[in-house]
């Protein structure tokens, strides 16, 4: 049998599948494309890949690795993660909101297909189109895409912030203690929970994909009949 060192696994075209170990010592087959999903809540991010973010005078975005903030200050934006050449900034704050008040479709990327759901990172256009369709032209800040939409904080105003794409959900997944450890020094910050967040990617006119934080299941869930935790993000 060939083996293939993990740092080569994203150059290799043919292989489906790896070979594991369950708790009982018997085999088990792990899909190549559920892979980080699998191992992301056993790695703790290195301190390299999260920042707390504030604005200097200028209203540029200062990174400070988060270990070293002070937790008497109050201009924090948010936190940042970088992950695969990726980029986010997360909002310190969220809610539980319905994701729409109907059914409809809201011109955001859609699709059945788990794995196309979970290579969206267009959160920002994603929501765009969604706060701006005649399906959704009631709903405004008081459901998810809006809440994003209309948050703002650190100086960063709204307009700036959008519901995260299921991409974007998986790269605060990825990073979930970290984030919670940037959080927890941030004044007045709410840390992320091991429950289902709402993604801005669309399965159907019924369903919004939501990624479950306790152990990265993504589903569709209904958009008009569950209330889900809601978090903003932005770029840095």
């Amino acid at each position: 049998m060939e083996k293939i060192l993990m740092n080569d696994l994203d150059k290799v075209n043919d292989i489906a599948y790896l070979c594991g170990v369950d708790a009982s010592g018997n085999p088990v087959l792990i899909s190549k494309v559920s892979l980080g999903s699998v191992v992301a809540p056993s790695v703790t991010a290195t301190k390299g890949e999260v920042w707390i973010v504030y604005l200097d005078s200028n209203k540029n975005k200062i990174l400070v690795p988060w270990e070293q903030w002070t937790t008497s200050r109050t201009d924090a934006v948010g936190v940042a993660i970088m992950s695969g050449g990726r980029r986010l900034l997360i909002a310190p704050h969220e809610s539980s909101l319905y994701w729409s008040s109907v059914a409809g479709s809201g011109g955001a990327v859609t699709t059945t297909v788990k794995t196309t759901a979970d290579v969206d990172y267009a959160g920002q256009s994603n929501t765009s189109k969604i706060v701006a369709s005649a399906a959704f032209a009631g709903d405004g800040e008081g459901y998810a895409p809006g809440y994003c939409a209309a948050y703002s904080n650190g100086g960063v105003t709204a307009g700036s912030w959008w519901l995260p794409s299921l991409g974007e959900l998986g790269m605060i997944y990825e990073k979930y203690d970290a984030i919670n450890a940037a959080l927890k020094k941030i004044s007045g910050a709410t840390q992320l929970s091991r429950v289902t967040y709402w993604s801005s990617t669309e399965r159907s006119a019924t369903l919004a994909w939501t990624l479950n934080f306790s152990n990265g299941t993504r589903w569709g869930t209904t958009k008009a009949t569950y209330k889900t935790r809601v978090r903003p993000v932005t770029a840095f």
